[in-house]
């Protein structure tokens, strides 16, 4: 039972830890997004296309952010299932 108490605090940890860096990833992002449109609303020589491009690069960064969010979550509570205490059998 200490071994399980001991790869769920673990898990927990690592999943903290996860949190806080994906937060501080994310942040960026939406800093780098948003001094990207603030410098292509000052510059009228760039082509409209080009802020097209730029916005459609945005938000696949954000769409892909997500899904390895969505990803790593799935991954840790496949890690908890695994390891953590087993099910209690079914009474017959």
């Amino acid at each position: 039972m200490e071994a399980t108490k001991n790869f769920s605090q673990m898990v927990d940890f690592q999943q903290v830890m996860f949190n806080n860096t994906f937060n501080m990833m994310k942040t960026f992002q939406s800093q780098g997004e948003a001094w990207m449109n603030l410098s292509m609303d000052q510059n009228p020589w760039l082509p409209e296309d080009g802020k097209k491009m730029c916005s459609y690069w945005n938000e696949t960064c954000q769409k892909s952010l997500d899904d390895y969010k969505n990803f790593v979550d799935t991954s840790f509570s496949k890690a908890r299932e695994m390891f953590g205490p087993p099910a209690k059998p079914a009474k017959k």
